[in-house]
């Protein structure tokens, strides 16, 4: 072999070996990468306009918003959130959630065909809650207003989220599971939140129940915590289970092993209902936590 066949020879191994380190790095560097966390426009958010809302949680480095539809201004302003995230990259709307209570007026119950309208093909999830149980409402009723929503969904390119809700029909993921089961539709999911499965006496617990839905699970959110629920009144229960995540003191190990468990790689939620510090105190330390226990449990 001639000298110049030597020298081609040896270029092409190093250029080979340098490209299959790269892809190495790579794949490594993608098993590393961080999980979106996003946040509600609670926590005085919701004192801020639409675009205003985004920008702050842009800004402090979360990566997409969810919010509720209340009523028929909260539809409207869709078209305001809709153009701010898309303008931003690496930020989404992950969902919104709508809750169906049973004694309202048609005329805004149904007004989820309006959300889904708004929100088709445009990879934004809709949770739906369960109002209140209130008589006259079986599982039959439930079970047919579901599939309503998830065919209705389906034909618009959106995904429902079933939505567990303390004091409402659905208070907890395993109670549930047997519906979305059931349906097994593969535009149906299911929420895990921990504040509501904490509520529903979950909380040491949790673990188990992200191995019992996980094959359901669409939607997975996190706040900080006491190590208990405090019962006396509905504002207790909420203070005790919805924290910034630097303040709670809950051990959130298990719930975090179950999701590297069953290699969980969506999106992650903060719940930060009624926290009354200051958006710009607590949104970057909660994410700086986060990422901490990203780093220690789900890497």
């Amino acid at each position: 072999m001639n000298t110049l066949k030597k020298i081609s020879l040896v270029i092409g191994l190093l250029l080979n070996f340098s490209s299959c380190t790269l892809i190495k790095e790579k794949i490594i560097s993608s098993e590393k990468e961080e999980r979106p966390f996003y946040a509600y426009n609670f926590g005085l958010l919701e004192k801020q306009t639409p675009e205003e809302q985004i920008t702050s949680l842009y800004r402090f480095g979360y990566s997409g918003i969810t919010f509720p539809i209340a009523n028929l201004t909260d539809i409207r302003e869709l078209d305001r959130y809709i153009p701010k995230a898309n303008s931003l990259a690496d930020f989404k709307i992950y969902s919104v959630f709508f809750r169906y209570n049973f004694n309202q007026p048609v005329s805004f119950k149904e007004s989820w065909k309006l959300v889904i309208d708004k929100i088709q093909n445009k990879n934004i999830d809709l949770w739906f809650v369960f109002g209140k149980m209130i008589q006259g409402v079986n599982q039959e009723v439930v079970e047919a207003k579901l599939r309503e929503v998830v065919n209705y969904a389906t034909k618009k390119g959106v995904t429902v989220v079933l939505y567990p809700h303390s004091n409402c029909y659905f208070y907890a993921a395993e109670q549930a599971l047997p519906l979305v089961s059931k349906i097994n539709s593969p535009n149906l999911k299911l929420a895990v939140h921990t504040c509501h499965e904490m509520r529903a006496g979950n909380g040491f617990r949790l673990d188990e129940v992200v191995m019992n839905v996980k094959e359901y699970i669409g939607a997975i959110t996190i706040a900080g915590a006491d190590k208990t629920v405090d019962r006396r009144t509905f504002g207790t229960m909420d203070s005790s289970t919805i924290q910034p995540l630097e303040v709670g003191k809950f051990d959130y190990a298990p719930f975090l092993k179950a999701l590297k468990k069953i290699k969980y790689k969506g999106p992650v939620g903060f719940i930060n209902f009624n926290i009354k510090s200051k958006p710009e105190d607590y949104l970057p330390k909660s994410l700086k936590v986060w990422r901490e226990w990203e780093s220690k449990y789900l890497n």
